[in-house]
Parts: structure tokens; sequence; C-alpha cells
């Protein structure tokens, strides 16, 4: 099993691996037969910092990204890490120049997800550093605090009481409805959570705390129904051991996808789960050889525990109904050659970019119960009404500053 790195850009014939995950290896191919991988730069990936369009380069350590339903585009970077305005998010409608925005009141938050509300705000789930809600100037203001829980209670609670260790995961719906994905990793018991904030207000939407010497394998049932539940499982019966690779959400008509550590269920309007990515058999998950072609089942599917920063992602896009998710088990870059290039990337300042980007998560496409790999190397995915976007960002070689990296978004064309 190899990553994706830049050291084998090079194609070294058809069949020749160059990452794995889940059982699932993607391959360079010589077949034209393929759906190519197309993209293009939405923010950054140019070389000049006050430039415009595709001249402009956009420095700092990637810190979130979430898009809203008409295209409208929110990036995050970290440009100074020697100062307590270093926070900055850039915005672009789906036409016009991009806007550079100080953000002032948060400062070093890395949003694991980040979602956009229908007032133009954008949540970010901080992980460690709880909820915080960003305003269309620019003003921050943190939602929901984190801190060590020596008696935590998931139930509903006011925001001032309640107590998570960690936010992972938000999701914002068409009415304005906020979710967030949060659990308990320090202290014990460990579990991972969905609760929806209402005013003042904090209401458990998903998840238990484990009972008294129960079991956090699989084996256990309330943890198996966690990611694989049957028809009729309460969202509020399963025990979701797995709280850091665990809590990633996305809102859509059908209801609330959640990531529980190996799978993704359904919270479902009547308030039960129905398997999404499941676990069920991945040695029956095919090799994947191009962008967009089915692999198999996504119940079959299990995703592997994360090895990057960040848990993964989720976003949804509404039409034709699809689902996309990170997979961050296997370090993976960008790559220019073989069947899964990303075609489209144009300019030297863009390719060099590319060339020392960090390394990021796989992106897989879930379609009609169908699982399919789409792109590679990415730090984050959200999505509008009809687009897919990805995040990618340098990983500053010998340089020490987050002034000195680089950070662009792209727009995966979607097959029609």
């Amino acid at each position: 099993m190899s990553s994706w790195s830049r050291q084998r850009q090079a194609i070294v014939g058809a069949g020749v691996a160059i990452a794995a995950v889940a059982g699932v290896t993607l391959y360079y191919s010589t077949s034209d037969d393929k759906t190519p991988l197309n993209v293009d730069f939405v923010l950054g990936g140019g070389g000049d910092a006050t430039g415009e369009g595709d001249q402009l380069a956009i420095a700092g350590n990637f810190s979130g990204l979430a898009a809203a339903p008409d295209g409208t585009v929110s990036l995050f970077t970290q440009e100074d890490d020697k100062s307590d305005n270093g926070m900055v998010m850039w915005r672009k409608k789906g036409s016009g120049a991009a806007e550079r925005i100080t953000v002032s009141g948060m400062d070093g938050v890395r949003a694991e997800q980040a979602a956009a509300a229908p007032d133009g705000s954008v949540y970010l789930a901080g992980g460690d550093d709880g909820l915080w809600k960003v305003r269309p100037d620019g003003k921050a203001a943190e939602v929901i605090s984190t801190r060590h829980c020596k008696k935590a209670d998931p139930r509903t609670t006011s925001i001032s009481k309640f107590c998570t260790e960690k936010v992972s995961g938000v999701s914002v719906s068409k009415d304005g409805t906020v979710y967030i994905g949060d659990g308990l990793t320090v202290t014990p018991p460990y579990g991972s959570y969905v609760h929806r904030i209402k005013g003042d207000s904090i209401q458990l939407v998903a998840g238990r705390p484990p009972k008294a010497h129960e079991s956090y394998k699989p084996s256990n049932p309330a943890v198996r129904n966690g990611f694989n539940p049957p028809a009729g499982t309460k969202a509020t019966d399963v025990f979701v051991s797995d709280p850091g690779n665990s809590g990633d959400l996305v809102s859509t008509k059908d209801g609330l996808y959640w990531k529980t550590g190996p799978g993704i269920v359904r919270i479902n309007k009547d308030s039960t789960l129905s398997p999404f990515v499941a676990a069920k058999a991945p040695d029956k998950v095919g090799k994947a050889e191009s962008p967009f072609a089915d692999i198999g089942r996504a119940l079959d599917a299990k995703i592997p525990r994360g090895v990057l920063n960040h848990a993964g992602d989720l976003a949804a896009i509404p039409k034709p109904g699809e689902v996309y998710y990170v997979d961050g088990g296997e370090k993976a870059h960008p790559t220019l050659e073989g069947d899964f290039r990303w075609h489209g990337v144009t300019s030297d300042s863009q390719k060099e970019l590319l060339e020392s980007s960090e390394a990021g998560g796989i992106v897989y496409r879930v379609k009609d119960g169908k699982l399919a790999p789409v792109i590679a190397g990415v730090q984050a995915i959200t999505a509008s009404k009809d687009s897919l976007y990805v995040a990618v960002t340098t990983d500053g070689g010998d340089r020490s500053g987050p002034e000195d990296w680089d950070t662009a978004v792209l727009r995966v064309r979607l097959p029609k």
C-alpha cells in the first residue's frame, strides 16, 4: 500500500497503485475510456496577493471552508500566528471579485467542518476550540465553548450549562436550524452525539452515553447500530464510541447525515436511523481505476480511522441526490499525472501550489447507494445546490510562518 505523493506522480504504466483506503486501491491507468477529473480554481492559485480572478494568491494556513446554496464560497485562512487578528475570511459569490474580510474576535481556530447559514453567517466547528459564528462583516462570537466534563449530561439543557469536549461537526438546515456533532474525548465516559441548537437551549438529537461497564466494541449491538442500524432504530438509543472519528454532519431534505466512526447514518425526520455507509462487507468493495466510477455498494464500505489532523467532512448536492465524504484514513497528495490528475491546472503558480501541497483526504461520492472515488489530496469539501468545492493548501516546505503558505479553493466539475 502506498500513499499519493509527489514522488509517485509519474505514470509507470497501467495498474500501478498510488493509494489504498479501506480496501479500495486507486490506480493509474492508460485507458482513454475514463471520466476526466476537471477542476476550476475559484479562490487562490495565482501568484499575486493583490491580484484579481485567477491571478489572486491567498496566503495563510487553511482554517475552514463553507458554501451557501447560491454558490457563495467562504474560505478562512490564518495569515499570521504572531497577532490577535491573523484570521481572514475570503468570500466570493458566484460571479464578481473576491472579498478579503478580517475576522475579529476569533483567532487560531481551524474548523473541522464549517457551514453557511441563511443569514450570511458561517458556523465553524473548531474541535477542541468549540463552536463559532462569524457574521458577514467578519465579527466572530463563540457559541459553545469546550471544557473537561466530569459530569456531562447530553440531554436537553441550556447552552450556558452544556458541557462538551469537542465540536467536530456543524450543519445548518434550510430554515436556519443549527446542528452540531460533539463528543466527550478526554474524560470518560467517551461518546459522540448530535445536538440541535434552539434559542438558548440545546437539545439531544442522537447518541447516548455508555452504560456502566458497557463495551466500546462493535460486538456490542448499541455500538454496531450506531453505523449499521436495523430499521426502526431510535437515534438516541445508539452508543457511538469513537468520538475522535465521528461528528461530521450535513443536512438535506431527506434528513441529517452523521458520520459515526466507520460509517455514516441518516437521522430521519421521525428520529430513527437508516444506514448509509455501513461497513457491512468491505471486502466486496472493488478497486477504483478512475474518478466517478462505481466500486460497489456504499453499505459495504468502511471508513478507516483518520490519520490526518481532521476527521473528515460531509457535503451534499440536492439534485441529483449526491452525498460526498472525505476519507482521512490515508494521506494523499494531489496529482498532475494519471487518470486522477487534476485537469484544469494551467498556470505555473497553480502547478507549484499543487506540487507543494499538504497531504489531504480522499473524497468519495455516494449516489443511488453506489460508492465512487472522486478526488484526493484535499483539506475539506463543501457544496452548493449544484457544485462540489474542495480546498488545498501548501505544506510550507522549509518556511515557518502561516503567512508563507498558500491556500486555494477549486470547484470539481461533476459528470452530467
